[in-house]
């Protein structure tokens, strides 16, 4: 038998940077949505080709340059991404990851729109629903708690006890 008590077999421990980045929940949200919006482009870009839909011509100039931005975009957010391992204060750069998303969704409601203008209907606005509250999120927590507080404030000076005086005539 060995004299070891319960304070000697718990051991203080710390976290690595690697621990303190992928726990981060911006992190995830971004891996997360981008491998869904890659696997449903694929997935579309595949369905065009297979069942030989052309590509509007309309739009000749805007699905490109959509292509272009999700592509350099999206390899941005992947060097910020691992550069926020070793440089802490690097983690609120997860914009550059919500900018990919738009233009990935812009690219994926494109490539419904060749197959069926109903179908980008019918899965665009529920999507955008998602999209809304993924950016609303941000601007929640950055933009609008002075807002809350002044609001709140107003609140307090309204419930706050006034003494009123009674004249009678």
């Amino acid at each position: 038998m060995t004299d070891t008590t319960v304070a000697d077999a718990t051991t203080p421990t710390t976290t690595t940077l690697f621990r303190t980045w992928w726990t981060n929940k911006n992190l995830q949200y971004d891996l997360v949505m981008s491998f869904i919006l890659i696997i449903l482009n694929v997935a579309a870009v595949l369905y065009v080709t297979h069942h030989k839909i052309p590509f509007a011509t309309n739009n000749l100039y805007f699905f490109p340059f959509c292509i272009l931005v999700y592509f350099f975009s999206g390899m941005m957010s992947c060097m910020v991404w691992y550069g926020a391992i070793f440089i802490v204060e690097a983690y609120d750069m997860y914009i550059i990851g919500r900018i990919c998303h738009i233009f990935g969704f812009a690219v994926l409601l494109h490539l419904l729109y060749f197959i069926s203008p109903r179908q980008t209907l019918w899965f665009g606005i529920p999507c955008s629903l998602w999209f809304l509250a993924a950016f609303i999120e941000p601007l929640y927590t950055v933009h609008l708690p002075p807002v809350f507080e002044e609001f709140r404030d107003c609140w307090k000076f309204v419930n706050e006890e006034q003494q009123v005086r009674v004249v009678t005539v």
